[in-house]
């Protein structure tokens, strides 16, 4: 199954409603492109922010030591494993995991 990633509020409401494919490996989340494969724009977001693995069928997160750090569901956390409509805020960005 594919993940994808879809920007539900953004600054300036610039990249809402966006979806983004997940490639199997890593898919660096950051403000900096590259090496930042998702190139988040505000100013709360690292240069690296995060990374997004998928692997085979699952889908797991890691904070890279951000700033402002990483939240899945109104929690903070430094890693944690995804399912479909689970909500992560980045910065100023919210982003939901949808399979479609």
């Amino acid at each position: 199954m594919p993940f994808f990633l879809k920007i539900l509020a953004s600054p300036g409401k610039t990249q809402d409603g966006m979806k983004l494919e997940l490639v199997e490996g890593e898919n660096l989340a950051g403000r900096s492109a590259p090496p930042a494969t998702i190139r988040l724009e505000g100013t709360k977001v690292s240069k690296k922010h995060c990374v997004f693995k998928v692997e085979e069928q699952t889908l797991k997160v890691d904070d890279l030591r951000s700033s402002n750090g990483l939240f899945v569901n109104g929690k903070r956390v430094e890693s944690a494993v995804l399912n479909e409509k689970d909500r992560i805020v980045i910065g100023e960005f919210i982003l939901e995991v949808t399979g479609k």
